[in-house]
C-alpha cells in the first residue's frame, strides 16, 4: 500500500508539479478589410494619425488542434509620416501603432492586441508580432491627392497569422502605444 501511494504522488507530482505554462501554436490564412481614415499633420509638420473602423478579419485555420473560422472586428490606431516630400505622390505612408481583433476557434473567441506597422506605396504590407499580410488601398477614396489629400481610403490585406509563443497567459502589462 505504501508503494502505491509513493508510485501515485510520484506520477502526479510529474503531470501537475512540472507542467510548463500554455504555448499556442497553429496558423491561418487571413483576410483584412475596412476603412482606414488619415488626418494630416498639424502644418504639415510631423506625423499625421491613422484609424481603422470599421474592419473586418476572416481567417482559416487551426490553433493548438481546433479550427479557426469565421470573421471578427479589426480596427486600430497610430500614427503615420509620408514618404515623400510634398508635392510627391499620394498615398505614399508608413505607420504604426496598435491593432484590435477578434477572432474564433473551435474552442474559444480569442482577442488580440498588438503592435503594428504598416507601409504603403502603391501595394504594401501589414505586419504585427503574429500577422504579415500584403496591403493595398482601393477605392473610393475620400480626396483626389491634387486638390485635397487622401484622408479615407478601403483597404485590403490578405496574408498569413501564426503563433509559436505563449498565447493565454496575461503578463499584466498594459500593450504600449
Amino acid at each position: 500500500m505504501r508503494r502505491a501511494l509513493l508510485f501515485l504522488a510520484l506520477v502526479a507530482t510529474s503531470v501537475f508539479g512540472f507542467v510548463p505554462p500554455a504555448h499556442a501554436v497553429g496558423g491561418a490564412v487571413c483576410v483584412i478589410g475596412g476603412t482606414i481614415t488619415f488626418s494630416e499633420p498639424f502644418g504639415t509638420v510631423g506625423p499625421g494619425t491613422w484609424d481603422i473602423n470599421p474592419g473586418q478579419i476572416d481567417c482559416d485555420g487551426a490553433l493548438n488542434g481546433y479550427r479557426i473560422f469565421g470573421s471578427g472586428p479589426f480596427t486600430g490606431h497610430g500614427t503615420y509620416t509620408g514618404l515623400l516630400p510634398a508635392g510627391g505622390p499620394c498615398l505614399q505612408r508608413a505607420g504604426k501603432g496598435m491593432v484590435d481583433y477578434t477572432f474564433q476557434s473551435g474552442a474559444m473567441m480569442f482577442h488580440k492586441q498588438e503592435r503594428q506597422e504598416f507601409l504603403v506605396a502603391g501595394a504594401g504590407k501589414l505586419t504585427t508580432p503574429s500577422i504579415r499580410a500584403t496591403l493595398q488601398l482601393a477605392p473610393p477614396y475620400d480626396g483626389d491627392c491634387l486638390t485635397k489629400p487622401v484622408t479615407r481610403a478601403t483597404f485590403v490585406a490578405q496574408g498569413t497569422m501564426v503563433w509559436t509563443a505563449p498565447f493565454f497567459v496575461d503578463t499584466g502589462e498594459e500593450p504600449a502605444p
